[in-house]
């Protein structure tokens, strides 16, 4: 096990950073936590190493922690999928996010989270694609989101679409179905009721690191340690979701160890989002 330099040193994030808003897990390194999570890894992956990929929501912005992020992910040579929110990028703020991580460097999956990132349910949970949004409306933003993600990205998207708080209805999936996107990105199964027209892919979110909800850091580590070693088990590629904006500096040192053990292939193979969808489409 590697004692590495701290976060400000290795990836640029200022010593006296911290984010606005952020999980109780946290907020201060769990003592002996390395040890941990090295076990908990090796004890699931004794038999079969998992398959996963790691899914960044909110992209849009840039900013410390994106350029973080991306230092992160390039140090290990990893593969992330990067959820951009199209009405989020200006001029500015697309050639901050295209200097962190240019757009034909192989390691990021472009692909769109919504069009605006706006919840228009009136009750209930969050939803930008809920059902209670009329179809045309729900059709035009993504429709309007999807040329603006082809005209920056170009070849280099790829054809999912990751709905903002990982909910969806039967008119988004329609229309996806008729826009020819390839593959979606849940927290979890489609919705009970919810009929996806084939072949669209599902590229399921496993484990939430940054936006959990427990208020104990102690069960929460835990719980997020069995959430981890239960990937080896998946069928299918198991997706571990990051929010940048949301990561301390002991978030930043966890998914640095998470990656340097993910690294070794006899723990996890670190799959892309076009490798997944050929994989989907080929079973």
């Amino acid at each position: 096990m590697r004692n590495g330099s701290s976060v400000s040193t290795r990836f640029g994030v200022p010593a006296d950073y911290r984010p606005r808003q952020f999980s109780p897990l946290w907020q201060t390194s769990a003592k002996g936590w390395r040890e941990q999570l090295a076990g908990a890894l090796d004890r699931a992956c004794g038999s079969s190493p998992a398959t996963i990929f790691f899914r960044a929501d909110d992209i849009g912005a840039g900013g410390r922690a994106f350029e973080a992020l991306c230092r992160l992910f390039r140090h290990h040579d990893m593969p992330l999928g990067m959820a951009v929110v199209p009405a989020w990028l200006s001029d500015v703020r697309r050639t901050r996010l295209f200097a962190a991580a240019p757009v034909d460097e192989s390691l990021w999956s472009w692909h769109q989270h919504g069009w605006r990132h706006v919840n228009w349910q009136r009750s209930g949970k969050k939803s930008e694609f809920g059902e209670q949004r009329p179809f045309e409306k729900q059709w035009r933003d993504i429709w309007q989101g999807r040329q603006k993600m082809e005209d920056l990205f170009g070849s280099h998207l790829v054809s999912v679409f990751t709905p903002p708080w990982n909910r969806l209805s039967n008119s988004t999936l329609r229309i996806l179905h008729n826009l020819k996107f390839d593959g979606v990105s849940l927290a979890g199964p489609f919705p009970r009721g919810i009929k996806p027209p084939l072949p669209l892919v599902n590229l399921k979110i496993h484990v939430d690191l940054h936006t959990r909800k427990n208020r104990d850091a102690e069960s929460d580590f835990n719980n997020l340690l069995e959430e981890l070693s239960s990937l080896p088990g998946k069928k299918e590629p198991a997706g571990i979701m990051i929010h940048h904006q949301r990561m301390t500096h002991f978030a930043f040192e966890f998914l640095d160890e998470l990656l340097c053990l993910f690294g070794d292939r006899n723990r996890a193979r670190v799959m892309n989002f076009r490798e997944i969808l050929d994989k989907g489409a080929n079973e």
